[in-house]
């Protein structure tokens, strides 16, 4: 799963996909604004048959956060 997620958050980053790992802070390291982060929790809402609560996804901060909340609702 964690691949999954490098590989969509690469598309929305000039970050090398090979360079994000799951200490990846999604705004200082990855440099993605709060536009591209809804962008990216829809492709995964899409993608995995889910929805997520506005309110989690403020909680996001790092790629580990991603992967954590997708692992449970999995």
């Amino acid at each position: 799963m964690l691949q999954d997620i490098i590989d969509v958050l690469a598309q929305y980053t000039d970050v090398p996909a090979e360079e994000i790992n799951e200490s990846s802070d999604l705004i200082e390291d990855l440099e993605l604004n709060s536009f591209d982060v809804i962008t990216i929790v829809s492709d995964f809402e899409d993608q995995y048959g889910i929805q997520i609560p506005d309110d989690q996804i403020t909680e996001f901060r790092t790629v580990a956060d991603i992967e954590a909340y997708l692992e449970k609702e999995k």
